[in-house]
Protein backbone atom coordinates (compact mmCIF):
# COMPACT_ATOMS: atom_id res chain seq x y z
CA UNK A 1 0.00 0.00 0.00
CA UNK A 2 0.82 3.40 -0.88
CA UNK A 3 0.53 6.60 1.63
CA UNK A 4 1.60 10.08 1.39
CA UNK A 5 2.21 12.97 4.40
CA UNK A 6 1.10 16.57 4.59
CA UNK A 7 3.25 18.46 7.35
CA UNK A 8 0.85 21.24 8.99
CA UNK A 9 2.00 24.21 10.69
CA UNK A 10 5.04 21.35 11.45
CA UNK A 11 8.46 22.10 12.78
CA UNK A 12 10.82 18.84 12.96
CA UNK A 13 9.72 17.82 9.13
CA UNK A 14 13.14 15.70 8.30
CA UNK A 15 12.92 13.85 12.17
CA UNK A 16 9.28 12.88 11.80
CA UNK A 17 9.27 11.80 8.17
CA UNK A 18 12.40 9.60 8.70
CA UNK A 19 10.45 7.75 11.95
CA UNK A 20 7.10 7.56 9.77
CA UNK A 21 9.04 6.04 7.52
CA UNK A 22 10.54 3.64 9.28
CA UNK A 23 7.41 2.55 11.27
CA UNK A 24 5.80 2.66 7.43
CA UNK A 25 8.63 0.26 6.42
CA UNK A 26 7.70 -2.60 8.80
CA UNK A 27 4.02 -2.20 7.54
CA UNK A 28 5.52 -2.91 3.90
CA UNK A 29 3.76 0.59 3.40
CA UNK A 30 5.23 3.06 0.86
CA UNK A 31 5.26 7.30 1.14
CA UNK A 32 5.02 8.23 -2.38
CA UNK A 33 5.23 11.79 -1.69
CA UNK A 34 5.57 14.73 0.67
CA UNK A 35 3.75 18.18 0.92
CA UNK A 36 4.04 20.89 3.32
CA UNK A 37 1.06 23.08 4.02
CA UNK A 38 0.54 26.61 6.25
CA UNK A 39 -2.74 27.38 5.82
CA UNK A 40 -6.16 25.92 6.20
CA UNK A 41 -7.03 26.11 2.30
CA UNK A 42 -3.95 24.59 1.16
CA UNK A 43 -4.05 21.68 3.77
CA UNK A 44 -7.70 21.08 2.19
CA UNK A 45 -6.42 21.15 -1.60
CA UNK A 46 -3.80 18.79 -0.59
CA UNK A 47 -5.99 16.50 1.31
CA UNK A 48 -8.29 16.32 -2.12
CA UNK A 49 -5.43 15.67 -4.39
CA UNK A 50 -3.92 13.05 -1.86
CA UNK A 51 -7.17 11.22 -1.64
CA UNK A 52 -7.65 10.84 -5.41
CA UNK A 53 -3.70 9.19 -5.46
CA UNK A 54 -3.94 6.78 -2.46
CA UNK A 55 -6.38 6.03 0.46
CA UNK A 56 -4.14 6.22 3.60
CA UNK A 57 -3.30 10.22 4.39
CA UNK A 58 -0.95 11.35 7.53
CA UNK A 59 -0.65 14.83 8.67
CA UNK A 60 1.93 15.81 11.15
CA UNK A 61 1.42 19.13 13.22
CA UNK A 62 -1.00 21.28 13.84
CA UNK A 63 -2.25 19.62 16.54
CA UNK A 64 -0.61 22.39 19.32
CA UNK A 65 -2.24 25.47 18.16
CA UNK A 66 -6.00 25.78 19.25
CA UNK A 67 -6.69 29.01 17.00
CA UNK A 68 -8.60 28.96 14.02
CA UNK A 69 -5.38 27.32 12.16
CA UNK A 70 -5.45 24.66 14.58
CA UNK A 71 -5.79 20.90 12.50
CA UNK A 72 -8.72 19.84 15.12
CA UNK A 73 -10.44 22.93 14.27
CA UNK A 74 -9.89 22.64 10.85
CA UNK A 75 -10.73 18.90 9.89
CA UNK A 76 -13.94 19.44 12.19
CA UNK A 77 -14.86 22.34 9.50
CA UNK A 78 -14.26 20.07 7.13
CA UNK A 79 -15.29 16.85 7.76
CA UNK A 80 -18.44 15.44 7.28
CA UNK A 81 -19.30 13.38 10.41
CA UNK A 82 -22.33 11.56 9.08
CA UNK A 83 -19.87 9.87 6.16
CA UNK A 84 -17.34 8.88 8.44
CA UNK A 85 -16.67 5.15 9.34
CA UNK A 86 -14.62 5.48 11.96
CA UNK A 87 -13.10 8.15 14.05
CA UNK A 88 -10.90 7.88 17.58
CA UNK A 89 -8.45 9.72 19.65
CA UNK A 90 -5.11 8.21 19.30
CA UNK A 91 -3.47 8.69 22.64
CA UNK A 92 0.26 9.85 23.38
CA UNK A 93 1.58 8.70 26.07
CA UNK A 94 4.64 10.99 25.99
CA UNK A 95 2.39 14.17 25.63
CA UNK A 96 -0.40 16.09 25.37
CA UNK A 97 -0.83 16.15 21.76
CA UNK A 98 -2.73 13.51 21.16
CA UNK A 99 -3.32 12.13 17.29
CA UNK A 100 -6.74 11.00 15.57
CA UNK A 101 -7.87 8.91 13.15
CA UNK A 102 -10.54 9.55 10.72
CA UNK A 103 -11.87 6.79 8.21
CA UNK A 104 -14.50 7.04 5.47
CA UNK A 105 -15.32 4.49 3.26
CA UNK A 106 -11.86 2.97 1.63
CA UNK A 107 -9.71 6.04 2.52
CA UNK A 108 -8.03 6.31 6.16
CA UNK A 109 -6.38 9.83 7.38
CA UNK A 110 -3.79 9.78 10.39
CA UNK A 111 -3.14 13.05 12.58
CA UNK A 112 -0.09 13.12 14.04
CA UNK A 113 1.93 15.56 16.75
CA UNK A 114 5.08 16.53 15.04
CA UNK A 115 7.59 15.28 17.74
CA UNK A 116 9.77 12.15 16.73
CA UNK A 117 9.80 10.26 19.88
CA UNK A 118 5.99 10.64 19.50
CA UNK A 119 5.37 9.41 16.54
CA UNK A 120 7.40 5.87 17.09
CA UNK A 121 5.31 5.54 20.28
CA UNK A 122 2.03 6.34 18.86
CA UNK A 123 3.00 3.66 15.78
CA UNK A 124 2.52 1.03 18.29
CA UNK A 125 -0.22 -1.43 19.06
CA UNK A 126 -3.48 -0.76 18.39
CA UNK A 127 -2.39 2.14 16.25
CA UNK A 128 -0.29 -0.29 14.13
CA UNK A 129 -2.77 -2.99 13.84
CA UNK A 130 -5.40 -0.80 12.82
CA UNK A 131 -3.29 0.23 9.62
CA UNK A 132 -2.09 -3.24 8.96
CA UNK A 133 -6.11 -4.22 8.81
CA UNK A 134 -7.15 -1.22 6.72
CA UNK A 135 -4.37 -2.17 4.63
CA UNK A 136 -4.86 -5.94 3.75
CA UNK A 137 -8.87 -4.76 3.17
CA UNK A 138 -7.88 -1.74 0.47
Amino acid sequence: MNCELIFYLAKKTSMCERVLKKQLTSLNISLLKTFFSTGSIQLGTLLCETFKRCNLCFIIGGLEFSDKQGIKNVLSKALAYEHLNDMKKIENPNGCQDGFIFRCGKQLLIVLPDEPDHIAEMLKDPLKTYIMDFSENN
